[in-house]
């Protein structure tokens, strides 16, 4: 009610100039439909179709880059309904996954890399994986349920691993007169707490607290190397320590010891998921909501004004990494955060 409040208000101020303001209402039910955005080697008249995948910036189950009235998308929700929306046209032969993403939540990458799993158990469809600038940690970990994964040479990948990111306020609080006291059901309930004072100052977490996270940590971490070693590609035996302790890699340099299955491009992948679905001729289609265009396969979703990853300049939601609260992430934290100007 109080959206609407402030649109009238809105709108009123806007008849009183020369500007005038524009609001778009995105219909709840606006499916997605697929739009082609390039013939390749089909024509008009042909059939089957590739369909395009873009998942981009962080991997996380909140909603982000909503607007006046609310909105905005999450991007598990949105890759599960393209999945099952593919799954239902029997024009599209194969998928192009195409991933920029440092990561993200361990849960998000986890819901995202089970769905594609079922995606291609359930449709039968061949998924084809190209990594563009980024696709490191959670969105390496994604990239494993595909069946066949295309680096650039320039692509960053791997950081295979965890990370949690702790802080502790309480010395900061105490200075300025604050104290906090949580009332607790057992001795670990407030573990990892930002409030509470640790054994030394200069360490966030307590030796106790610190075991306790380091033990999550590790769990979270066998589930990441159980899901590389069980995807299709295999990285070589002497190489396993170096591609799972964390380090991140170039495309040329990820082929070599098997994280990604060869260097190529964007027209490769399309080339290999024909090739993997058994047709020799498809239209590239997206699937979009009514009034999105994508002009050509280069065409990438719009970004919305957040923090950004300078090094590769992507957009990344940055909610779960400025939360206080301990959040386990399969995020390569390598870059530089800077607010759009």
């Amino acid at each position: 009610m109080r959206a609407w409040a402030l649109l009238s208000v809105l709108l009123m101020l806007a008849g009183c100039g020369r500007s005038a303001l524009r609001v778009d209402v995105v219909p709840v039910n606006d499916k997605l439909e697929p739009q082609v955005i390039e013939y390749s080697d089909a024509t008009w008249l042909t059939a089957d179709s590739i369909a395009v995948i873009d998942v981009n910036g962080m991997l996380s189950n909140l909603r982000s880059g909503g607007g006046l009235l609310g909105g905005g998308s999450n991007k598990v929700s949105d890759f599960r309904e393209t999945l099952d929306a593919i799954a239902r046209d029997p024009a599209v032969k194969a998928v192009v996954l195409r991933i920029n993403s440092p990561g993200g939540t361990v849960t998000a990458s986890d819901m995202m890399y089970r769905d594609l799993q079922a995606f291609r158990a359930k449709s039968k469809k061949p998924v084809v994986t190209t990594m563009l600038d980024l696709c490191a940690s959670g969105g390496y970990y994604l990239s494993c349920a595909s069946d066949y994964r295309i680096a650039y040479p320039t692509t960053i990948t791997g950081s295979i691993g965890v990370i949690v990111q702790t802080v502790n306020i309480h010395g900061t609080l105490r200075k300025i007169g604050v104290s906090t006291e949580a009332v607790k059901s057992g001795p670990n309930k407030d573990m990892a707490s930002p409030f509470k004072a640790a054994d030394d100052p200069n360490k966030p977490l307590s030796e106790n607290d610190r075991e306790l996270v380091q033990n999550l940590v590790n769990e979270f971490y066998g589930g990441f190397k159980a899901v590389v070693k069980n995807s299709p590609q295999r990285v070589a035996e002497g190489d396993w320590a170096k591609a799972t302790d964390g380090r991140v890699f170039t495309g040329a340099e990820a082929a070599k010891i098997g994280l990604v299955d060869e260097v190529g491009d964007m027209d490769r992948a399309i080339a290999k998921a024909k090739e993997l679905a058994g047709v020799k001729s498809a239209k590239l289609v997206m699937y979009t909501r009514k009034d999105d265009h994508k002009g050509s396969v280069y065409a990438s979703p719009p970004a919305a004004p957040q923090p950004q990853v300078n090094m590769v300049n992507i957009n990344a939601d940055m909610t779960e990494l400025l939360n206080p609260r301990p959040t386990f992430m399969y995020l390569w934290p390598g870059f530089d955060l800077q607010g759009e100007e």
